[in-house]
């Protein structure tokens, strides 16, 4: 059951690796305001990942 876990924890965490380079190559822009948890620095990475709560 702990092997499943750290596979899952670990493909979560690269798609939000490859969320963030598909960002960055300019392929996906977020519009969200200044104010949303996405755009913060620790955080941005998961927007792809975990896209609730964000603001327009």
């Amino acid at each position: 059951m702990k092997r499943v876990l750290v596979r899952l924890l670990s493909l979560y965490l690269l798609f939000a690796v490859i969320g963030r380079f598909v960002e960055g190559m300019g392929a996906a822009r977020c519009d969200c305001s200044e104010g949303c948890w996405c755009k913060r620095p620790g955080l941005s990475a998961f927007r792809w990942v975990f896209p609730y709560g964000h603001r327009s």
